[in-house]
């Protein structure tokens, strides 16, 4: 639950994979050169201004939001920055600020790295639900406080600081900024940046019963948190065993297959991300394929699913992707393919740049690739005989990306019926990332290059959803809305 209140562009791996020697992450990093370096504005300016011309040049080239309608007016905004950043007084200021140039973006995807500033954070982390924000996480010693919701910070009402922090975050939509609000509200950098902590760099929360708690911030490496007692729901339960694979499924009294799937990724994936780091290491090499076995392979583990729920006459396959926040959608055409005999995927617009370039040589890949989008939808077809029977899909606020993809597909192929959360994805969004590090400062990040088209455009970004909210109650009692709606549906 924690891993993601420490880092902002979170990208989603296991920590099982995260092995041994195997430190670095497993797509390069391209630093980002253009001709903007040759003209008079870029030689005379400073190593903030050097960068910022270069980081809004790599976004108009690069970004497949600057094809037709660029999101801002470019030229102001570059006038702005360049003038702004004549005056910055350090790295921290920097990043802010073309922070929230990206931000106007609305693609979560993009966006810049704050891990280098992070060495200080509030201990501290609520739920939000339809009613409130409630401290669910705090400093080891403050437990009293645990579950009680929060009414102010600072003396202003929370809604202040959740409209004041959002031009730091690229978000798709509503839902996605309230998941990032919720886990980034402890970054010091945040309160700091905006002058919104109180002078000794404290910030204090009353709550509605009438006390408060003054938190000061505290070095990541050393915060000793608590966290709230919380009763297992039944899906947790059901999935203890197997809570770190991406992957497993359940068969439940009432001809239920549930199908926890945590994360768009398999053996063969993870053998894909990391094989290239450890291809001239046998010994490296034999500790990663060993200890991927217990890994299934996707069709291999969906051909044993569905063989089973044909041998127990299975009528509802329900499948969870409420913590999914995306990774290889290969697999998610697989499984689609299982469900109906032809299926009409996403249609994916690549945006061809220098930058484009210089990544697809360093990982490989054919650079005719980027000039090969035909503007047709693509129709994938299996010969397995696809599952008679009824479909449910739950998503939630972290369903993203590959995932979003899945819901999307599943929608515009008509399979299934969507319940849950809103979620942090759109369904015609930008993707498929490209790091970046950008020479004078270092400052480093992700941008897409490629933007997504849902299968039936005329549908725009609906996705018809039966809203079931968990209650902070239900969240502290174990109860899942959404669980108990299938059981009695």
């Amino acid at each position: 639950m924690l891993h993601s209140f420490f880092k902002i562009l979170r990208q989603s791996l296991c920590a099982f994979v995260i092995l041994f020697a195997l430190q670095a992450v497993a797509q390069p990093t391209i630093t980002y050169h253009s001709k903007v370096e040759e003209c008079e504005k870029y030689k005379k300016g400073n190593e903030y201004q050097k960068d910022f011309l270069l980081f809004m040049d790599m976004l108009q080239t690069t970004h497949p939001a600057f094809v037709k309608n660029p999101p801002f007016d470019v030229e102001k905004e570059q006038e702005q920055g360049y003038s702004y950043c004549g005056k910055c007084k350090d790295l921290q200021e920097f990043t802010f600020y073309i922070q929230q140039v990206a931000s106007k973006i609305h693609d979560e995807h993009t966006g810049v790295n704050f891990s280098a500033n992070q060495g200080l954070i509030y201990p501290f982390h609520f739920y939000i639900d339809e009613n409130g924000y409630y401290l669910d996480v705090v400093q080891k010693g403050n437990e009293a406080s645990l579950g009680k919701q929060i009414l102010k910070i600072n003396g202003r009402e929370i809604l202040f600081f959740y409209n004041q922090f959002k031009k730091f975050f690229n978000t798709n939509n509503e839902a996605g900024y309230k998941k990032i609000f919720k886990n980034n509200a402890c970054q010091f950098y945040l309160w700091h940046g905006t002058g919104l902590c109180e002078r000794d760099s404290s910030i204090n929360l009353t709550f509605t019963d009438g006390s408060s708690l003054r938190l000061y911030p505290v070095p990541t490496n050393s915060v000793n948190l608590s966290t709230i007692q919380k009763a297992p729901s039944f899906v947790e339960k059901m999935f203890q065993q197997n809570g770190k694979l991406p992957f497993s499924y359940q068969l439940l009294d009432g001809r239920i297959c549930y199908l926890l799937f945590a994360e768009c990724a398999d053996r063969n994936t993870y053998m894909q991300q990391y094989l290239p780091q450890v291809a001239n290491n046998e010994m490296l090499r034999a500790r990663l394929e060993q200890q991927l076995k217990r890994i299934p392979i996707f069709t291999e583990f969906l051909d044993s699913m569905f063989r089973n729920m044909e041998e127990k006459n299975i009528k509802t396959l329900v499948v969870d992707v409420r913590t999914n926040g995306g990774g290889n959608s290969t697999l998610c055409n697989e499984l689609l393919c299982r469900l109906k005999s032809s299926i009409t995927s996403t249609r994916p617009e690549v945006r061809p740049s220098q930058l484009a370039e210089d990544y697809y040589k360093a990982v490989g890949k054919d650079v005719s690739l980027l000039h090969s989008y035909t503007g047709n939808p693509h129709v994938i077809s299996r010969s397995v005989t696809p599952f008679d029977g009824k479909v449910i899909w739950i998503q939630g606020e972290k369903t993203f990306s590959s995932a979003g993809l899945l819901i999307t597909m599943a929608v515009d192929n008509n399979i299934g019926t969507v319940i849950g959360e809103p979620a942090s994805y759109t369904p015609t969004h930008y993707g498929d990332i490209i790091c970046w590090t950008l020479p004078n400062t270092q400052t480093s990040g992700a941008i897409s290059h490629k933007l997504f088209v849902r299968p039936d455009e005329s549908k725009g970004d609906n996705i018809p959803l039966t809203i079931i909210h968990t209650s902070f109650e239900d969240y502290i009692k174990g109860i899942d809305p959404c669980y108990n709606w299938v059981i009695n549906h």
